[in-house]
């Protein structure tokens, strides 16, 4: 059964919460009318999924569910949508961005868009059910403080079927400094991972570039599955 169109769950509150995982600067960036390619903003969907998608590596997804979180605009939620998903759950912690989420939905006018509801809501306190088939993290990871690292592998497992597949877009695989976002690598998200139980399936070091913003830097793909 199709999800209700643009759904919006009233999760977000006017005092956001300021943990490290729940960081009000995002808001206050879309709030602040941030455009289409502008800082984090891709623009489009990122060339790391497309790229999954077009080699048909996720098969056959008719039935499925994926989650999205740190959809920004939603463009990866729809790309999955029109891949073949029956439900796309995107999830961002700013209103704004959900809104905006929303109207790009809206102005796509892809027939996919009413299987994907938009939520607004902490990943960190974010139940998902049924849980995803799929997760698909991309610089929602980095985009985190170091020090809840843990805690997200922990939600994505908690969020994840059993059998489910995470695929992770590893960027900015690079030598800086701080963040966000914060440098990748992967032995750095296998330390993460692993001790939750994933184990990878597929480790691809010449993933298409993911850029935000002009923004560019190495991007490996990781697909990770639950170890039995």
């Amino acid at each position: 059964v199709a999800l209700p169109s643009y759904h919006l769950f009233a999760q977000c509150s006017s005092k956001m919460d300021t943990s490290a995982g729940a960081s009000p600067m995002w808001e206050d960036m879309w709030s602040k009318g941030l455009k289409p390619k502008e800082k984090f903003d891709v623009g489009e969907a990122s060339p790391t999924l497309m790229e999954v998608l077009e080699l048909q590596s996720l098969g056959d997804c008719k039935g499925k569910r994926a989650l999205v979180p740190g959809c920004g605009r939603a463009y990866d939620a729809i790309a999955l949508a029109e891949y073949g998903f029956d439900s796309v759950v995107a999830v961002d912690i700013s209103a704004t961005a959900v809104e905006s989420a929303k109207a790009f939905l809206a102005e796509s006018k892809s027939p996919a868009a009413d299987k994907i509801e938009i939520i607004c809501a902490d990943f960190f306190k974010f139940d998902l059910e049924p849980k995803a088939d799929v997760i698909w993290d991309c610089t929602f990871l980095c985009a985190l403080d170091p020090s809840v690292r843990s805690a997200w592998a922990k939600k994505t497992l908690s969020n994840l079927k059993p059998d489910g597949t995470l695929l992770t877009c590893i960027f900015p695989i690079c030598d800086k400094e701080g963040g966000p976002p914060f440098a990748m690598s992967v032995p750095l998200v296998r330390s993460i991972l692993e001790p939750e139980g994933f184990q990878a399936a597929e480790i691809r070091e010449d993933a298409s570039k993911h850029t935000a913003g002009g923004f560019a830097a190495s991007t490996a793909l990781g697909r990770w599955t639950v170890k039995g």
